[in-house]
């Protein structure tokens, strides 16, 4: 029809159409056009929100406005990505039947714009570019920690102002007492040394952080001079003293701008300190450029590495990616509230009793802020920037609670989470500074006061000692009353520290750590908690106490909660009260941690309490195969769990994948709910098929893979079979070693990969019955201990990609240090040699890879009642010929070398034991088990899945451009 003129939105809802048909289908339902206040087109992409925002050619100044308003999307937080597109001016007077396909065939401009980069230059091209470029713009997104290059370049800059304070003792004795860290009595000069640089770096931290802060603030106030301006003061350090004062004073954040200041007055007059100064002020000027980093808990992610007394603290950080997939998947659950409505999130409370720098909180804030903006642009509900507004203010000041025992930490805190909307001035923020230590004889346990009941009250005076609670807000930080609400989400990375070995519980008071100690024993006495497993045990204890029916928690833990011993009554405590409803693992060779700073292996999971009567359903394991390293990488994985559709069961067949272009990144698998204390086997396995072989086999099963069918394997747990003996504590109470005696008591000592190669073995060492107790130590009875050695060993402790044994056997009866006895009485000499066979079999690792604890990597453990419990072949019940059979084959490997267990695929003397139990039992040949054992990086400590080229780097690499 002549005369036709298309409006923009008319165009806006054709080209929603028909991005649906481009390859977001899964997303599809998401699609929503808007426009006005709201961009034209929303819709999330592999995770992450992306706005597109047209304009006809003939508009005044297209590219213009166009590209300002796409821009204004990704500042304001609405989208990750914007595109803003220019439509031809054809597209106008096209039928309204035929704008859909005249758009497919036309040739649009667009500019892409992102958190971290944009486009310099306008492309053309058809729709179908158009989504190419923006999934190139996400891949980049993915790949591109701009959290950790900024970190990266800040600290830098920390380390060298540090130096130039270092040579000044009292001035950095001052900056410590400004930020709590106490010298210690007896404090020896090393350890004043590390204080101080550690004192000095913080410092430096605070005074970046507050600059970066001031031009934030300078963007939306007049009165606050920005950093440019700043820079050409003459007496550039006094000068910012002065104004940092005077923010404080007349708008707003003290905890940022006092403490900064008091910072800046401490330092001597000296070109040095003015260099500091003006360094910092270059590098804060370079990071408020990359406003992404801002988003993302930047100075806490600095924070982590300065820290070197965290040790002592068990302060172990979230990674900022770890955090977003947690909180992304924990938010993304079936909750009642709308949290598109301000008024019911403000009802909502989240803490974090442990909170750190607020990495946790911080993804949080971002989670919530993902849920609302979808859930508005579901229901048409308007995302203007005072809805935004209203979210962040609603999220500070009445759902997000924090709490932790450092103040340095609290502050970053409290900043971090005012820079996601630094124009606003907050009335209040739920943050406190916990006491710990020794208050007029009381002994004080930080957030653990909260066992006691939901309000800590103090009256001591506030002196930086710790041994106060402080209010830390957006305007004030004082004295007062710390309170923990009914929560409805519970998120915590607690601190590590054990009772048991170098990791020492309130170690940073050396001199008041046993009366804490001791009350933290009394406390927990009623408690479904062990404190042999570490403080993270205890957290969960109290969480559970603060926690509302229905609430969620969702805690970063070491991955032997999975399976250890002294984890089992918060095992037991999840099982009675909780559908655990997500357990997520890293099975990254490189990167088996949740956390900064370590290498220890952790887990993530996702528990909702249950309802009275409520039965707990089944639980999604999510093994990651690649450990995602950025925020936005985490952001792609979550969406893409959230959309996977059914998951495939242990009890059933295939395999639930999770892919992205660099290939594959994880699999998913959901299993019956753990019962009591039973370990949770599919944190531990990253192979769904393997999962499944050692499930069955659990239960006297051999089922492979790609088979339906089951062979049945006589089986009974070792303890049927013999008694275990004590362990290297016990054994050293009783004995000394040595190596040139004689004593009727022989042991073999030690687990040296090279010497340990063969399943038969003889002494290496005796031991000799102690006369008195050893230091500090009990007189145990050698008697009673030695009456519980065996033929059979059984090992403690391995690392699977060097040591080549389980199990060790000898002619006489033995203990040692790094094994565990089985006292064999009951069995003949046939039974003993087939069980031996076994344990060292795929099938006896594979069921001793499904229950080992996890420490580091490749470095396992195995406790004594995993040992007892765990199933092996019944040789009771074996016939004589079979006995017969199993005893020759062992008499011909007992003596050749084994390969690393990392290589039983491969090791020609296992296949030669696997065959042969086949063969006896009539089973089928477990050569694909082996394989799939082979392929696990817990054994091999090598990654599973190799990142593979994404499609942008092919691209790059071939020098193809766009």
């Amino acid at each position: 029809m002549s005369g036709q003129r298309n409006r923009e939105e008319v165009v806006n809802t054709q080209l929603a159409l028909l991005i649906s048909t481009l390859g977001v289908t899964a997303d599809a339902e998401t699609i929503h056009v808007h426009g006005k206040h709201r961009p034209d087109v929303l819709f999330q992409l592999r995770g992450l929100r992306v706005a597109i925002e047209g304009k006809f050619s003939d508009t005044p100044n297209a590219d213009e406005v166009v590209l300002r308003d796409a821009r204004n999307r990704v500042r304001a937080g609405i989208a990750h990505i914007a595109a803003a597109t220019v439509y031809p001016i054809a597209l106008r007077s096209a039928p309204t039947t035929k704008v859909l396909d005249t758009l497919a065939k036309s040739r649009l401009r667009y500019r892409i714009v992102t958190e971290t980069f944009e486009w310099d230059e306008w492309f053309e091209g058809d729709p179908a570019s158009l989504m190419g470029a923006l999934r190139r713009a996400q891949e980049a997104l993915t790949q591109d920690d701009i959290v950790e290059q900024t970190a990266k370049a800040l600290n830098v800059q920390l380390s060298g102002v540090a130096k130039l304070w270092m040579g000044q003792a009292g001035a950095c004795d001052r900056l410590s007492t400004i930020l709590g860290i106490k010298p210690p009595k007896g404090e020896t000069p090393e350890k004043a040394e590390a204080r101080r640089e550690t004192a000095a770096k913080v410092s430096a931290l605070v005074l970046a952080n507050a600059l970066i802060f001031q031009d934030q603030l300078a963007a939306t106030d007049g009165r606050v001079a920005p950093l440019r301006k700043t820079e050409k003061e003459s007496d550039l350090v006094g000068d910012i003293s002065k104004h940092w004062r005077w923010i404080w004073e007349n708008i707003n954040y003290v905890p940022i701008f006092q403490l900064g200041e008091r910072v800046l007055d401490e330092l001597p007059v000296s070109p040095h300190t003015t260099l500091a100064v003006k360094s910092l002020l270059a590098e804060a000027k370079s990071i408020c450029e990359k406003q992404a980093a801002l988003r993302h808990d930047l100075m806490g992610r600095i924070y982590h590495w300065l820290l070197h007394h965290a040790k002592y603290l068990g302060t172990y950080y979230t990674s900022v990616s770890a955090a977003t997939l947690l909180l992304k998947i924990a938010l993304a659950a079936k909750w009642k509230q709308d949290f598109g409505d301000p008024v019911e999130l403000a009802n909502f409370k989240v803490a974090d009793l442990a909170c750190g720098t607020g990495t946790l909180l911080m993804a949080a804030a971002q989670a919530f802020a993902d849920e609302y903006i979808r859930k508005r642009a579901a229901t048409d509900r308007s995302l203007e920037p005072k809805d935004l507004s209203t979210l962040h203010r609603t999220l500070m000041e009445n759902v997000l609670h924090g709490y932790d025992v450092l103040p340095s930490a609290v502050h970053l805190t409290a900043s971090t989470l005012a820079l996601l909307a630094p124009d606003i001035a907050f009335v209040r923020m739920n943050l406190y500074v916990m006491p710990m230590g020794i208050d007029h004889g009381n002994a004080r346990l930080g957030s653990l006061d909260f066992l006691d009941g939901s309000e800590i009250k103090t009256q001591i005076a506030l002196d930086y000692s710790q041994a106060e609670t402080l209010r830390t807000g957006a305007s004030m930080t004082h004295v007062t009353n710390a309170k923990v609400p009914k929560l409805d989400l519970c998120v915590m990375n607690p601190p590590f520290v054990r009772s048991v070995g170098g990791n020492l519980l309130f170690g940073s008071l050396p001199d008041e750590r046993g009366a804490m100690q001791t009350e933290l024993k009394q406390r927990v006495k009623n408690l479904s908690a062990n404190v042999t497993a570490g403080l993270g045990s205890v957290f969960v204890a109290l969480a559970d106490k603060h926690l509302e029916k229905s609430g969620r928690l969702a805690f970063v833990l070491p991955a032997a909660l999975a399976t250890g011993e002294a984890w089992g009554p918060t095992r037991k405590l999840i099982a009675d009260k909780y559908h655990l409803e997500t357990v997520i693992s890293s099975h990254d060779a490189s990167r088996p941690n949740f956390s900064e700073n370590t290498d220890l292996s952790e887990l993530l999971f996702v528990a909702r309490k249950l309802a009275s009567g409520e039965k707990p359903g089944r639980t999604t394991y999510i093994s990651l195969w690649r450990n995602p390293r950025s925020i936005h990488e985490a952001m792609h994985l979550a969406n893409d769990v959230e959309h996977v559709g059914p998951v495939a069961a242990v009890e059933g067949v295939g395999v639930t994948s999770v892919r992205t272009a660099s290939g594959k990144v994880a699999e998913m698998v959901t299993m019956p709910p753990a019962a009591g204390e039973e370990i949770w086997q599919g944190a531990i396995i990253s192979q769904a098929e393997l999962l499944r072989v050692s499930w069955s086999l659990q239960g006297g099963t051999l089922r492979l893979p790609g088979s339906d069918k089951g062979f049945p394997i006589p089986m009974a747990p070792l303890s049927d079979l013999g008694e275990l003996g004590y362990d290297r504590r016990d054994i050293h109470d009783a004995f000394e070693i040595s190596h040139d005696d004689w004593s009727p008591y022989p042991a073999f000592w030690g687990h040296d990969a090279e010497a340990v190669t063969t399943i038969a073995q003889t002494s290496t060492a005796r031991l000799m019955a102690r006369t008195k107790a050893a230091p500090g130590r009990k007189l145990k009875s050698a008697t009673s201990v030695w009456s519980k050695s065996g033929r059979i060993l059984v090992a403690e402790r391995l690392r699977t990609n060097t040591q080549k044994l389980v199990a060790l056997g000898f002619s006489e009866p033995v203990l040692g240090n790094t094994w565990w006895a089985v006292s064999t009485a009951s069995l003949d000499d046939g039974q003993i040699k087939a069980l031996l066979l076994f344990l060292n079999s795929s099938f006896g690792i594979a069921l001793y890879f499904a229950r080992r604890v996890i420490t580091e990597g490749a470095f396992v453990q195995m406790k004594k009642p995993a040992w007892a419990s765990m199933p092996v072949l019944d040789v009771r019940s074996l016939q004589p010929s079979q006995l017969a059979a199993l005893g020759a084959a062992y008499d011909r490997v007992a003596t050749q070398p084994l390969q690393p267990i990392a290589k039983l695929a491969s090791d020609k003397v296992r296949i030669d034991i696997d065959d042969t139990l086949c063969k006896v039992l009539q089973l089928p040949s477990i050569s694909p088990i082996r394989e799939l054992l082979e392929r696990e990086p817990g054994l091999s400590n090598r990654e599973i899945a190799p990142r593979q080229k994404s499609s942008m780097t092919a691209e790059m690499d071939d020098g193809s451009e766009d």
